[in-house]
Parts: C-alpha cells; sequence; structure tokens
C-alpha cells in the first residue's frame, strides 16, 4: 500500500516537472532563455517529454500494482532526472 502512494508522488512530481518543462520551451526558464537558444529549446522538448511518458507509466504502474514494474520505472525516472540535470548544466555559461 506505501508503495502505491509513494510512486503516486513520484508521478505527480514527474509529470510537473515533464509539464513545466514543456511549458518553458519558447520563454525564460530559470535563469535560461530558450528564446535566443534552439537547442536548449530541443531539450526541454525532449525531456519535458520524457518525463510526461515517465509519470504517465508511473501511474499505470501504480493502478497495476506490478512490483517489477514500479522497480524498473521508478529506475528510469532516477536515471532521467540525473540527465536532464546533467544536460542543462551544459547550457550554463
Amino acid at each position: 500500500m506505501l508503495i502505491t502512494v509513494l510512486i503516486l508522488a513520484f508521478a505527480l512530481i514527474a509529470l510537473y516537472l515533464g509539464s513545466y518543462l514543456l511549458r518553458h520551451r519558447n520563454r525564460p526558464f530559470l535563469i535560461f532563455d530558450a528564446n535566443n537558444n534552439s537547442s536548449l529549446s530541443h531539450a526541454l522538448s525532449f525531456w519535458g517529454t520524457e518525463l510526461v511518458l515517465v509519470g504517465l507509466i508511473s501511474l499505470a504502474a501504480a493502478f497495476i500494482g506490478s512490483l517489477t514494474l514500479i522497480i524498473i520505472i521508478l529506475i528510469i525516472g532516477c536515471f532521467s532526472g540525473t540527465f536532464m540535470a546533467l544536460t542543462l548544466m551544459t547550457y550554463l555559461h
């Protein structure tokens, strides 16, 4: 039961972060300006879409209740968040 609540919290965080990245593809984002940098806009689109997909699959895994699927999607989500942060760090000048 607790793992279901935690995967739902993870899914909501991933969905929010992904939608935030997608909304800020063409406007200022934190300290970045995606209007002047098309590769940053592309990176935000990619990571936003990827995190929304991870969030949706997490929601499905929570309702299915498969522990194997939950573990796999958590691992994918953790690596995605790490690689997204590392990718955005390359745009710090």
